[in-house]
């Protein structure tokens, strides 16, 4: 279990990663783009790298304390469970995962000393990406993933092959949810009420007091008063499409000014 979530977190964000810099006309299309982009990030993607192992380092020997502690915490496998019994722990966890999730992400956004010295850390990606997803300081780190791991495998009573499963999608979500992806770049885009376009309006300072839900569900965000509608705050598919097809004409023009591809002096 503990080697399956970075390896998805990895696997995943390289290949957003890739598309980044391929910029391909074919999923350029689909990038979530803010009509008003406000501030660029200020943090080296080498930085946000670096960071990020060492987030997994520590998470990897908390979660190998873990099951040093409970040992019986995999043999738990070997008991019998229906398709039905391991499905519904699955939707438990998720539910489990995003209420802890969400409280602690108000905390640390409403507390104004714990914004600046926790999770300013995260915000200094102002334009997120697929792997800065875990970009956070790393008393955030412990007490926003690590911890709320450990509580949603016992509040929900996971077993080892239900808290994989869960602990592995919920990376593999809040990766494209930081991915600026959707459409079928993005297969879980249209699926989920929190999706990329929904957290990518939390990194802007419009949105900064709102849309504390993640990865999975809003509801926290609906019930509680901090939900923040992103229709209308990004360019849509079309526009996109149509941005290109204008810069390909330009190209097109410009080459046809110069006869043999050359500059005119």
């Amino acid at each position: 279990m503990i080697f399956y979530q970075p390896l998805a977190y990895w696997l995943v964000a390289g290949f957003y990663d890739v598309l980044d810099h391929l910029q391909l006309p074919l999923t350029e299309k689909y990038k979530v783009v803010r009509r008003d982009p406000g501030r660029g990030n200020t943090v080296t993607r080498r930085q946000v790298i670096m960071r990020v192992l060492l987030q997994q380092f520590i998470q990897f020997v908390i979660n190998l304390l873990v099951f040093i502690l409970d040992s019986e915490s995999c043999t738990r496998c070997a008991e019998p469970a229906s398709f039905l019994h391991r499905a519904s722990r699955f939707v438990l966890g998720l539910y489990v995962m995003d209420t802890w999730q969400y409280w602690i992400h108000r905390l640390v956004h409403v507390n104004t000393f714990l914004y600046k010295h926790l999770h300013s850390v995260h915000h200094t990606l102002m334009i997120p990406y697929a792997y800065g997803a875990l970009y956070n300081s790393v008393l955030e780190g412990l007490l926003l993933d690590t911890l709320g791991g450990v509580v949603t495998l016992y509040v929900a009573g996971l077993d080892c092959q239900t808290a994989t499963a869960v602990f592995t999608f919920g990376m593999y979500k809040t990766v494209i949810d930081h991915c600026n992806y959707r459409g079928w770049v993005n297969p879980l885009h249209s699926l989920f009420p929190n999706c990329a376009q929904y957290h990518d309006i939390h990194h802007d300072i419009r949105g900064i007091k709102a849309n504390f839900s993640q990865p999975f569900f809003t509801h926290w965000d609906w019930i509680m008063g901090t939900f923040l509608d992103y229709n209308g705050m990004h360019y849509s598919v079309e526009e996109l499409d149509q941005q290109q097809k204008d810069k390909a004409k330009l190209k097109a023009e410009a080459r046809a000014a110069t006869p043999n591809g050359k500059k005119r002096q």
